[in-house]
C-alpha cells in the first residue's frame, strides 16, 4: 500500500490498485479512501470504491459515489470519446460486480449515467478492450481495425 503511494506512474499505480482488490487485505478502508481522493481518472476512483465498499458502509459509499457521479456527468464536456474510462468502469471488474454484490442505489444511478453517455459515443469508440473479473485487459476489437475506424471518423468530423 505503501508502494501504490509513492509511485508517481498512473499505469503503476493502477495495478497496484487492481492486484490490492484481488488480495483485499485486513482493514483497507482508510487506503481505499485516500486512493479515490488520489486519482484523476474516473475508472481508477471506481476501482478505489470497489474496494472501499467492502468495509465502509452503503451510506459512506455514495457520499463517494455522488462526487464520482458529477465527475462523470462532466466528462463529456472535455472529453466527449471517453472510451479508455468508461470501457473499464462498465468492464465486469466493476460496474457489473459492484452491482451484483452490492446493488446500492448510487451504483443504479451512477450506472445508468455510464452507459447514457457510453451510448452517446460513436460506434467507432465502443467496446474496444474490456477488463476480465480479475481487472486484466484484454481487446474485443482488432487494434488496426479500430485505428482505421477512429482516424475515418475523425476525418469525417473535420471535413
Amino acid at each position: 500500500m505503501e508502494l501504490y503511494f509513492q509511485t508517481k506512474d498512473t499505469f503503476e499505480r493502477n495495478r497496484i490498485l487492481k492486484h490490492l482488490l484481488c488480495d483485499m487485505p485486513f482493514d483497507a478502508k482508510d487506503f481505499f479512501l485516500q486512493a479515490f481522493k488520489k486519482e484523476r481518472y474516473l475508472d481508477m476512483k471506481l476501482s478505489a470504491v470497489r474496494g472501499y465498499a467492502a468495509y465502509a458502509t452503503e451510506n459512506e459509499v455514495c457520499v463517494l459515489m455522488n462526487k464520482l457521479l458529477q465527475l462523470l456527468k462532466k466528462r463529456p464536456d472535455k472529453t466527449p470519446y471517453n472510451y479508455t474510462e468508461y470501457e473499464p468502469m462498465r468492464s465486469v471488474f466493476l460496474m457489473p460486480y459492484l452491482l451484483k454484490r452490492y446493488n446500492y442505489l448510487c451504483f443504479r444511478i451512477f450506472n445508468e449515467q455510464l452507459e447514457i453517455q457510453y451510448d452517446d459515443m460513436p460506434n467507432c469508440f465502443k467496446n474496444i478492450f474490456t477488463l476480465d473479473e480479475n481487472g486484466n485487459i484484454y481487446n474485443i476489437r482488432d487494434t488496426e481495425e479500430v485505428r482505421h475506424s477512429i482516424d475515418a471518423f475523425m476525418s469525417e468530423k473535420t471535413n
